[in-house]
């Protein structure tokens, strides 16, 4: 299935060119409810919410985020999104420090500070306040530049992004971590789940057996369900099912696939079943969706 590695997440998702790793990703959601599935990647990511209210956690911490604010994501946390308007657009940025730092630099153990949690960046950023404020205007126009793309961009984004830390540090919008604070991305419930999403990505396109995943996670199937449960405030079958109608309609814009061989991709197999599910999610039959996205196109 090498044509669905993009859909997969974690280390089967480059964002970017490995001459240039960073992404931009904009996203519009007319209904109230997902539009973030939980996930996580190596990469840090700054999102900015630019039209409605969102609600995005990250590990255990919940934000509501307004029109105009934004937040920033560290490499390896699990994150997700539930819009609280009809109307919702967010623009994602996601990088590898790599673009900025490399072995020999002296600004590495900023970078690497981060990622291993010595450095809790602030997570929220809102326009009220003026050192935060300078964060939102140079992440708006790194997300210009990557939308525009004109001459010399690259340089651009690499000063922005570099000017951003450099304001994180300078005007105090981290916190310092004792030496015996457990990094995030060490925490053992996190990463079972992790582990436990690991299989999904790997095997949503076949039938799943909850059996097969509680041994992954060496779990019981009850206890499995009542961890995932407690962790993402929803069951594992419907969190199956919405990475598998993500994956769905990534297919109906990008492919000339027929419906049914999607929903078989997707590792549904049941039509009827497919259609009901993708409708409940997207708000619309997989029919309509392929042909509002060929209408904007």
């Amino acid at each position: 299935m090498d044509h669905l590695n993009f859909e997969r997440l974690k280390e089967h998702k480059q964002h970017g060119e490995s001459m240039l790793p960073i992404a931009l990703y904009a996203v519009t959601h007319y209904k109230i409810g997902p539009i973030l599935p939980y996930h996580w990647h190596n990469e840090l990511e700054f999102i900015y919410v630019s039209d409605g209210k969102a609600v995005f956690t990250i590990n255990d911490e919940v934000l509501t985020v307004q029109t105009g604010e934004c937040i920033f994501v560290n490499g390896g946390q699990i994150h997700s999104g539930f819009s609280k308007t009809t109307a919702c657009t967010y623009f994602s940025v996601v990088f590898d420090t790599e673009l900025l730092t490399h072995s020999f630099d002296a600004c590495r153990e900023y970078f690497d500070g981060i990622k291993m949690g010595k450095f809790k960046i602030c997570t929220h950023f809102k326009s009220a306040y003026p050192s935060q404020k300078k964060v939102i205007l140079k992440l708006k126009t790194i997300i210009e530049e990557l939308t525009v793309k004109n001459i010399g961009y690259e340089l651009v984004l690499k000063s922005e992004l570099l000017s951003i830390f450099s304001i994180l540090f300078r005007e105090n919008l981290f916190t310092l971590r004792s030496e015996n604070h457990e990094s995030p991305l060490h925490s053992k419930k996190y990463h079972t789940l992790k582990k436990i999403m690991g299989y999904i990505y790997q095997n949503y396109d076949k039938k799943i057996k909850l059996t097969d995943i509680s041994e992954s996670v060496s779990f019981t199937p009850q206890y499995l369900c009542k961890f995932f449960k407690e962790m993402t405030d929803t069951s594992i079958a419907s969190y199956i099912n919405h990475y598998r109608i993500e994956a769905a309609s990534t297919l109906l814009k990008i492919s000339t696939l027929s419906i049914t061989d999607i929903a078989l991709e997707c590792g549904f197999d049941n039509l009827s079943y497919f259609n009901r599910v993708f409708k409940k999610q997207m708000g619309c039959t997989p029919t309509v969706f392929r042909s509002k996205y060929m209408s904007f196109k």
